[in-house]
């Protein structure tokens, strides 16, 4: 009898606990990521410093080329959400060209699992370097 009573307290804590947990609202992985245009709003945090790598290393640049630095004296060396920087502007609106191509082209004359990405035209360069025809 004593035994049935210590489970039957062990599991109206453990019950007690799960409603707890439920009622908590759920934190999503990304809620630190303010003004997220283009980029998917489930985006995980390992996923966005992914891309946001591979974005400055197909056009040779750092952060501050589309981010605004914040103060010396501020906690984050950037301020991600500002849109102040019309370079911003023009990577959301490439961002959305190389969707629109690998989405309403590619896919359909791919046979081989490419696709169009920064560093497709860019190779390491801020605007990317047109090519003479060849004569």
């Amino acid at each position: 009898m004593r035994s049935f009573a210590i489970v039957s307290v062990i599991f109206l804590a453990a019950c007690a606990a799960i409603s707890q947990q439920k009622a908590q609202a759920p934190v999503s992985d990304n809620a630190q990521f303010h003004n997220l245009q283009v980029l998917p709003p489930n985006i995980t945090h390992d996923e966005l410093i992914s891309t946001m790598r591979g974005i400055a290393r197909s056009l040779g640049t750092r952060c501050n080329h589309c981010h605004v630095a914040n103060a010396p004296d501020s906690a984050e060396e950037f301020n991600y959400a500002s849109d102040a920087k019309p370079e911003k502007k023009v990577a959301r609106t490439m961002l959305r060209m190389a969707r629109d191509i690998n989405a309403g082209y590619i896919t359909k004359v791919n046979a081989h699992g490419l696709t169009l990405t920064c560093f497709t035209c860019h190779r390491g360069h801020t605007v990317p370097e047109v090519q003479a025809p060849p004569q």
